[in-house]
């Protein structure tokens, strides 16, 4: 059922040259399950724009989380493959999360990487 989610690992891991979960599977405030407060840095922030993009997603009866989909990684061009509006929308959020957190790989802090949520405000 998971489709996406496994897909989302496989995407930031191969964009960020990093394992997925192990790096931002607890990250912050917003990388990961749920979310709330202040987002930490801009890793984190780019884990709260995906989680906006996908409540976005919602509110037109698309499951980003459950989506099947088709991208490519070639040559550094990240593509998503045109198929039902829904899934190619959850790849294009998808692809968002990736490239900002390649781009924001520097703000990665350790101290994040397992961060309480209690702790989020």
């Amino acid at each position: 059922a998971h489709g996406s989610l496994l897909q989302l690992h496989q995407m930031i891991s191969e964009v960020t040259g990093k394992n997925a979960f192990l790096y931002y599977g607890f990250y912050g405030c917003y990388c990961g399950l749920g979310g709330r407060g202040q987002p930490k840095d801009a890793t984190d922030r780019c884990c709260q724009l995906h989680d906006a993009c996908y409540n976005n997603l919602l509110r037109y009866h698309c499951d980003a989380k459950t989506q099947p989909y088709y991208y490519s990684w070639h040559q550094g061009r990240l593509s998503c493959s045109q198929g039902s509006r829904c899934s190619f929308l959850s790849c294009e959020c998808d692809r968002s999360l990736a490239l900002c957190l390649r781009r924001n790989a520097r703000s990665y802090k350790k101290r994040y990487r397992l961060y309480p949520n209690w702790l989020c405000r």
